[in-house]
């Protein structure tokens, strides 16, 4: 099976554990991966005006070389660009907050004819409540819930 990996908004101002951090990197190595930065440009989306702090980190944490700048919680048209020429059977959506970035990019994935799947400890949100909430909506609309990353049988993950 082929598969791909988006990391959503894996940077310090959204809190990602170094655990999450790691296992994504691992994960990065077996597979084509690529990454968004959530910016902030208040004439893309108007955070500030919207009563919202907007993200100062310009940089992602995980080790993932082919990244695309976002403004709010669309995927950028370079992210379907790129999986496209991917081509994969499964795109493996990880990254942060859950409960709004990972869900709008599931959804965004699948809008663009893919099979979005996730691993919910590879997510994570401001609380474990919408981050349950999370998983049982992707799962009934969006897709694929893996409950550990060791079911996507990648070696010694």
């Amino acid at each position: 099976m082929k598969r791909c990996l988006l990391a959503i908004d894996v940077q310090s101002h959204f809190r990602p554990s170094q655990g999450m951090i790691q296992q994504v990197n691992q994960l990065a190595t077996t597979m084509p991966s690529a990454a968004t930065l959530f910016k902030h440009n208040e004439s893309e989306v108007p955070l500030a005006a919207l009563g919202k702090q907007p993200p100062m980190d310009t940089s992602v944490q995980a080790n993932i070389t082919t990244v695309f700048d976002k403004y709010g919680f669309g995927l950028p048209e370079g992210v379907k660009v790129w999986l496209k020429q991917q081509n994969p059977d499964e795109v493996l959506v990880v990254g942060g907050h859950s409960d709004a970035n990972v869900l709008a990019a599931g959804f965004d994935v699948f809008n663009a004819g893919f099979k979005p799947v996730m691993v919910p400890v590879l997510c994570f949100g401001n609380d474990w409540y919408m981050h349950t909430v999370v998983t049982g909506i992707w799962d009934q609309e969006v897709g694929k819930v893996y409950q550990s990353v060791a079911e996507l049988k990648f070696g010694g993950l």
